[in-house]
């Protein structure tokens, strides 16, 4: 790595924030004039650099995503966006602040892993407190950070949110997601462009403290 590219990682992890954008769902913006697929497809390509310990199991290969590694990336563009925001309105849940981020999202990446199957009955998105299943979590999460900072590096706002509604078994079976998979985060991708929007930054990007607050050198006892 030249320091070039160094200082670009570094820029980037400073540069990365939460960003809540939240348009009027009775009139969302316009959607993108030229399709982001290719631009999403590119960050996408390299998220998928991040570790991962144990493959997932075999139950979760379903051609075509049939990779070893623990999570599956569920992408919603624009179009589809509004549609969903429009499909939520007509049904009788309580929807916080989504449908106000699908009016003005670019993207959404219903970002979820995969937990090994456990061998009884489990509510829907319920899971077995493994090791195994600890490190696919972590091996997601990483991959959803990488995203994050593409994302950021490309000029796009973006939040992670846990999801909410989005996180149904009648949402994933609008968007044709297996349900023993489990949303991790679901990755807003908002324009640059915020205009008089209102926009909520995250509550406690200022209360991490110093680094002295959060890690130290261990001496050998």
């Amino acid at each position: 790595m030249n320091d070039q590219e160094s200082i670009s990682l570094r820029e980037a992890i400073q540069k990365r924030h939460t960003l809540k954008v939240l348009a009027d769902p009775d009139a969302p913006w316009p959607q993108p004039a030229n399709s982001l697929r290719d631009k999403v497809n590119d960050l996408l390509k390299m998220a998928t650099n991040a570790p991962y310990h144990k493959p997932a199991d075999k139950v979760h290969f379903n051609d075509p995503l049939n990779s070893p590694v623990p999570w599956r990336f569920h992408v919603v563009d624009a179009a589809a966006c509004r549609e969903l925001s429009e499909r939520l309105a007509d049904v009788d849940v309580p929807t916080g602040k989504i449908r106000n981020m699908l009016a003005a999202a670019d993207a959404l990446v219903m970002s979820n892993w995969l937990p090994n199957p456990a061998d009884q009955d489990l509510e829907f998105q319920q899971f077995l407190p493994t090791l195994q299943n600890m490190e696919h979590i972590a091996a997601g999460s990483a991959a959803i950070q990488n995203l994050l900072l593409l994302a950021t590096e490309a000029g796009w706002n973006n939040y992670w949110s846990s999801g909410g509604v989005l996180r149904s078994e009648m949402v994933f079976q609008w968007m044709g997601i297996p349900l023993n998979q489990i949303l991790l985060g679901a990755i807003f991708l908002f324009p640059s462009a915020t205009g008089d929007a209102d926009v909520k930054p995250g509550s406690l990007r200022d209360r991490k403290g110093d680094t002295s607050q959060w890690s130290r050198w261990v001496e050998l006892s």
